[in-house]
């Protein structure tokens, strides 16, 4: 990790879920994959294959894209990934600020990845995220 950009450790992630699954009453516990956390983790950070989100906004909609499409959690996914890209944005001094289409975000990430425009979303993350 070459930037001055702070990523949240797998351990703090694995936290962020358990809070969703305390919250919900239906949530079902249960990690499927710290792999996947840490690999996601390690896209943004590093890239791989000569690929590397280079700004904030970026690793931020990669880092949703990678929790919600890879499924790491039993239940609560969406949720987590959410959760986890506010804290992100914390970590880094930025307020993140989004609306009701992240929702529908979310769902598209859940079930047709590819579908979604990434520049579209980074433009929106921007456009949600305020320094503190």
């Amino acid at each position: 990790m070459t930037d001055d950009i702070a990523y949240p450790p797998v351990e703090l992630i694995l936290g962020l879920h358990d809070q969703i699954v305390a919250e919900g009453e239906s949530t079902e516990p249960g990690v499927r994959s710290e792999d996947a956390i840490g690999s996601a983790l390690q896209y943004i950070s590093e890239g791989f294959f000569g690929e590397v989100p280079e700004t904030i906004h970026e690793k931020a909609v990669h880092l949703m894209r990678l929790l919600v499409a890879e499924h790491p959690f039993v239940d609560g996914n969406k949720r987590t990934a959410l959760r986890t890209v506010v804290v992100f944005y914390m970590l880094n001094g930025y307020a993140f600020d989004y609306g009701d289409e992240i929702r529908a975000l979310l769902h598209r990430f859940a079930t047709d990845e590819a579908a979604v425009d990434i520049d579209t979303a980074v433009i929106y993350f921007r456009g949600c995220a305020g320094r503190n």
